[in-house]
């Protein structure tokens, strides 16, 4: 009874508008009496789902030839989503009129039924999308973008028409053993370098946008140095957490309250808190590498006789960077907006709108301002990696100057600093363990996307990037380097199983703690923990899972391999995604919005669902982060090597009349 009465005073109770049939229609309703009322309503309640909470039976109420409208009700801490199904008298746009919106609220507020499901009429915003009119009309920025990867799509298939072309033209078929043979053809006699000219050879721009030459570098998944095989399992782990984590992200505020706070005690939450660990495990990759490629003897002797060259270090980093993403963001505001549709599609809004403009992330500076105007909003790892990038500069340079040791003790001193700035974050703003942070107003932008915040994995990596370059360098110069004498202390005395055994266990000891040790602080209401050590544990968690990654790889890096870190974290399909992981992280929140808005009910909070959507996105990821690199990323990759090449090659002399 109570259900029907809800649903019979929520129907009725959105005609109230300005639209005098509506309201006529809603007065000469309400003053009937309640058996009547019932009978009214009972078509629609039919077909408007089992419980409030649903969206209904979408396509039978089209069916019956009535009206379907999607409701969002904005509160302060959480959002709540329904649909109903009403007569054809009433629309969206009156349900949003202003007396339509103060009518409601106050027969809600009458009724009961605020009270009953904890909604205040007075702080609520209700917002209404007709489905089948929400889909906006294309603009100016949509053409624009389409035309782009039009463009783009055209570049991309000129070398393999031109390629067909001449094919048919000539009795021999072109393939890549061509490229080969031509580097041979100075060799040859006159004969076979004259037939060498009458075979097609690509000008550069077409080499460079390539598909043909780009998918060969892509799927040519050799490893050139086994001591870093094990970092293509960790790119790959890492991605996989990253989607992992979305999906249930995504799926937890878009299902029922009711479902999530049952779940909310269990191990599925428990690991949704603890995918966040993956970002940390980005930054502490990225920093490695930055210290392992610049730090380079030829590199780090050219950086010291011509310092401005950091320039184009800084430009090669931004010409990686920005063509992907500043074409992810127009697709992602302005293409997915028309690829679905549904009951639930305007949940899209929050992932797909730009209201701070993207200018803010195209200069990583977007964390800087505290607005919530948050545009592609999983680009924050950009910005805080650009970020700390630049800041690694310091050191680096420092290095380069040939200070080695003072930059080796700048960059711990940067660690201890950084760790010390997030422990006063987490005692000012009273941060705690996972979990206990989801509704703290001062966390996203005080922590999350704090680029010092999140700092110390990053210099952590750089300073292990840094020993591992002179690791692999000592071989020619002879020094002994702390890698170096770690490696021989093991092969001598005979340890090497005892160390693999202490760097594997203590490794996976600490993480599988930061994992599941803080349980039962979380499974309880009243706090077991202390503040105090909440705060301890917040602030050092993310350093400390890096720490306990960075003795798990260590074995790999002075070259003791095993199943582990040569096999399992080496396998084609984690090779395959560690050279996809940068086009894979752009695109994958996009593909995970398409499967969870698009379903025509509320999506639910189970774990098959959820592993079902998780399996699904990462293999979508990996079809269209593999688009993304052949149309984009690598075709510029070419282009900046290029640039880069001309810019730094030493200018020929001219000789004069005199000389």
């Amino acid at each position: 009874m109570i259900l029907l009465i809800f649903n019979l005073v929520i129907t009725i109770s959105y005609a109230a508008d300005n639209t005098s049939v509506c309201i006529e229609n809603l007065k000469y309703l309400i003053s009937q009496p309640i058996d009547e009322q019932l009978e009214t309503i009972l078509p629609y309640y039919s077909l408007s789902g089992d419980w409030i909470g649903k969206f209904g039976y979408y396509d039978r109420c089209y069916r019956n030839d009535y009206s379907y409208t999607s409701v969002e009700i904005d509160q302060q801490l959480f959002k709540q989503y329904y649909g109903f199904c009403h007569s054809n008298i009433c629309s969206a746009k009156d349900f949003n009129s202003k007396d339509g919106q103060e009518t409601i609220k106050k027969i809600l507020n009458e009724s009961g039924i605020s009270t009953l499901f904890n909604i205040n009429p007075d702080t609520i915003q209700l917002n209404f999308y007709d489905p089948k009119s929400y889909i906006p009309h294309p603009s100016w920025e949509t053409y624009v973008t389409s035309g782009i990867v039009i463009v783009l799509l055209i570049l991309v298939t000129i070398d393999p028409i031109l390629r067909f072309i001449a094919a048919c033209k000539s009795r021999h078929t072109p393939d890549v053993r061509d490229q080969r043979t031509s580097s041979r053809t100075s060799s040859l006699g006159l004969r076979e370098g004259l037939q060498q000219k009458d075979q097609y050879q690509p000008t550069s721009i077409i080499k460079d946008f390539s598909i043909i030459v780009n998918y060969n570098k892509i799927i040519n998944l050799k490893t050139i140095d086994p001591n870093l095989a094990i970092f293509n399992g960790i790119r790959a782990i890492s991605f996989m957490m990253v989607a992992y984590g979305h999906v249930n992200e995504m799926t937890a505020i878009s299902t029922y309250i009711s479902e999530v706070n049952i779940q909310y005690k269990s191990w599925v939450i428990i690991l949704l808190y603890d995918m966040m660990y993956a970002v940390d495990i980005f930054f502490w990759v990225g920093g490695f590498f930055l210290g392992y490629v610049m730090c380079e003897e030829r590199k780090a002797q050219a950086l010291n006789r011509k310092p401005q060259s950091i320039i184009l270090s800084i430009t090669h980093r931004l010409m990686r960077i920005w063509p992907c993403y500043l074409l992810c963001i127009a697709i992602n505001s302005y293409i997915i907006p028309y690829l679905g549709s549904g009951p639930r599609w305007f949940l899209e809004e929050r992932a797909t709108q730009c209201p701070g403009g993207a200018w803010k992330n195209a200069l990583f500076i977007d964390n800087f301002y505290e607005d919530w105007l948050i545009c592609f909003g999983w680009g924050w790892y950009l910005t805080c990696d650009f970020q700390l990038f630049l800041t690694c500069l310091i050191p680096i340079l420092i290095y380069c100057f040939d200070y080695k040791v003072f930059s080796k003790i700048l960059i711990i001193l940067m660690i201890i600093g950084t760790l010390g700035w997030t422990y006063y974050l987490s005692v000012h703003y009273d941060f705690l363990i996972p979990g206990r942070n989801t509704y703290n107003p001062d966390y996203y932008y005080k922590f999350y996307v704090s680029s010092y915040a999140r700092a110390p994995p990053y210099f952590l990596g750089l300073l292990i990037g840094i020993l591992y370059r002179e690791f692999k360098q000592s071989k020619k110069s002879g020094k002994i380097t702390y890698l170096h004498q770690f490696r021989d202390y093991a092969q001598s005395s005979g340890q090497k199983l005892i160390m693999q055994f202490f760097c594997y266990g203590l490794g996976f000891g600490i993480i599988g703690y930061l994992f599941f040790g803080w349980k039962k602080e979380f499974n309880t209401t009243q706090m077991s923990w202390p503040k105090w050590l909440q705060h301890i544990y917040h602030a050092f968690c993310r350093f400390l899972f890096t720490f306990g990654l960075t003795l798990i790889v260590l074995p790999n890096l002075i070259g003791t391999y095993d199943i582990f870190n040569s096999k399992f974290m080496n396998n084609t399909l984690f090779k395959l995604m560690a050279k996809l992981s940068f086009t894979m992280y752009l695109v994958h929140l996009m593909i995970i919005l398409i499967l969870t808005e698009t379903f025509y009910e509320t999506p639910a909070f189970a774990q098959l669902d959820m592993i079902t959507c998780f399996v699904c996105a990462v293999v979508l990821s990996m079809m269209f982060g593999l688009l993304l690199s052949l149309l984009v990323e690598l075709p510029f990759g070419n282009l900046d090597t290029r640039i880069i090449k001309i810019v730094t090659r030493p200018k020929r002399k001219v000789d004069t009349l005199l000389d």
